[in-house]
């Protein structure tokens, strides 16, 4: 424990080692003329680190000296001559009296006062600390008394006085006072200047041309424009002490970096059309920041316009390429369409065709049965009705549809053939908002099942037989109900028999060409006595 405070007390009491180890080589000096030529020669002697000292260059002086001058308080016993310096970051100065030593060290004293505030921040003290053989070997400069290292905020001074002991006139002072600075542009060089600003960096002396002067506000150049340089108004030797970050377009394009050059400016090169923000910073004060702008045109054919041209001709060709491309795809999906439906339209007249025999063979086997029953008169009447039967299916062969007027017609003629064979009674009920002569069915798809009402429902009833066609709506759909009062066909399949098999086949087909307006067929062989057969034709009165 003991040897701790004593190395804590080390600390306080002998902090020369400490400070030995500045290198006044970093370090810009300040002192009275004369004040180095002798080891012995007194003078108070102001050490700021050189890295931001160039800023001198554009305040090198400043208002707190002039507002210090003019105050009463000021005007206490001081030397004629004040050594007063700017500085600008948050570095410490530092403080030798040159010519004290070992020997007279107790004969002097300092203050370190605060500007404007007044505030003392060290009262009169004696000189404690002294420089050691290090720092003189190191710098070579004789051992001197060192008063410490101190700073102060932007827009304050820091007041140095030295004095003897128990003498009231002050014999050296000096101020330090921090400064604000902000970078500003004194020249701008674009391509069409390069010469004059690369002659200018060589030969700072020489004369030239004059340069052009750009307005930071307006600053606007063509895109061919390669080279922006930026010059400063300060002197700049290395180029971390210039930050900048640099956006186009709302878009940081490079974030804040050091500076490329160890100069007092900045040097922009190659650029995209568009809006740019330059901000511009020195590191000593990194809160201060400048902002320029500056816009590059873009060539003719990097123009809005240009570029609209270009879109609205690749849209316009890109349109006309689907536009051929669909066409010549629909093209061949309407002639595969066609080829289909003709291939279809082949199998419904093949299935049309097989649908005529059929009935020829049933109607011809009803008149042998009347001519084996020696009913001359009825073999007429049916050979009669038979034969224009046969110009009607002739005539509608050749038509995909038929007016339900026709229908009804043809329909009424084959239920009189069949009435003449076997005696029963029929009832065919149209609703009244149909017109029959606008309306339009596939031909006979009702025959098949008319004829099952007859063959296999009233033809062993005879004249006891019934069948009853209603032609009806549902919403926008048109029905065929047949019904018989047969026995049923619960022993039998709905499907059984060549007509049905032809008819289901047909609607099947109808289906394929025309899915807007499906046909369906259902069977209700459910009821007390009889069949019913429905026809459903959907969307067919739209």
């Amino acid at each position: 424990m003991n040897t701790v405070r004593l190395f804590l007390l080390f600390l306080v009491y002998q902090p020369t080692f400490l400070y030995a180890q500045i290198k006044l080589e970093n370090y810009s000096q300040s002192f009275p003329d004369g004040t180095l030529n002798k080891p012995e020669t007194f003078g108070l002697v102001l050490a700021i680190p050189k890295l931001n000292n160039s800023f001198w260059t554009i305040r090198g002086t400043s208002t707190l000296f002039d507002q210090f001058a003019k105050e009463v308080s000021g005007k206490e016993l001081r030397p004629a001559k004040i050594i007063a310096r700017t500085t600008f970051d948050t570095a410490r100065v530092h403080f030798f009296l040159h010519g004290v030593n070992s020997k007279n060290a107790r004969v002097y004293q300092f203050r370190l006062t605060e500007y404007p505030s007044r505030k003392m921040i060290i009262p009169w003290k004696s000189v404690t600390q002294l420089t050691d053989s290090m720092f003189t070997k190191t710098n070579g400069w004789p051992q001197m008394a060192y008063l410490g290292g101190y700073k102060a905020s932007l827009g304050n001074m820091l007041i140095m006085d030295i004095r003897k002991k128990d003498h009231q006139p002050i014999i050296a002072t000096s101020l330090v006072a921090w400064e604000s600075i902000r970078p500003t542009v004194s020249s701008i060089y674009t391509s069409a200047d390069l010469d004059i600003f690369l002659q200018k960096l060589q030969y700072p002396w020489a004369k030239t041309r004059s340069v052009p002067s750009y307005s930071t506000d307006q600053l606007r150049f063509p895109v061919t424009n390669t080279n922006l340089i930026y010059v400063f108004n300060t002197n700049i030797y290395v180029k971390n002490q210039i930050q900048y970050q640099l956006i186009h377009n709302d878009r940081v394009i490079r974030p804040w970096q050091n500076n490329e050059y160890d100069n007092s400016f900045i040097w922009l090169k190659d650029f995209s059309p568009g809006q740019y923000r330059l901000q511009v910073r020195y590191s000593a004060q990194p809160q201060h920041v400048s902002d320029y702008s500056f816009i590059v045109e873009p060539a003719w054919y990097q123009s809005l316009w240009f570029k609209l041209v270009v879109l609205g001709v690749g849209a316009v060709l890109m349109g006309l390429a689907v536009f051929v491309y669909l066409l010549i795809r629909q093209r061949g999906k309407t002639r595969q369409e066609e080829a289909n439906k003709q291939k279809l339209q082949v199998e419904l007249r093949a299935l049309y065709a097989q649908l005529n025999p059929h009935f020829v063979f049933n109607a011809l086997s009803s008149i042998q049965g009347l001519i084996n029953q020696q009913d001359l008169t009825g073999a007429n009447e049916y050979l009669s009705d038979f034969a224009r039967l046969m110009r009607e299916s002739l005539t509608n062969s050749g038509k995909e549809e038929t007016s339900l007027q026709q229908e009804l017609q043809t329909m009424d003629t084959y239920l009189k053939l069949e009435q003449l064979r076997f005696g029963f009674h029929y009832t065919i009920q149209v609703d009244e908002q149909l017109d029959v002569y606008t309306i339009s069915l596939p031909s006979l798809v009702w025959q098949p099942l008319l004829e099952n009402a007859v063959k296999h429902g009233v033809a062993p009833l005879q004249q006891a037989g019934q069948i009853t066609i209603r032609f009806a709506t549902l919403d926008n759909a048109l029905l065929i109900r047949i019904t018989d009062n047969g026995k049923g066909i619960l022993n039998h399949e709905p499907t059984a028999g060549f007509g049905l098999k032809l008819t289901r086949d047909r609607i099947h087909l109808l289906n394929r060409l025309n899915r807007e307006q499906p046909i369906t067929l259902a069977f209700n062989n459910q009821l007390s006595g009889g069949t019913e057969v429905t026809l459903t034709f959907t969307h067919w009165l739209v």
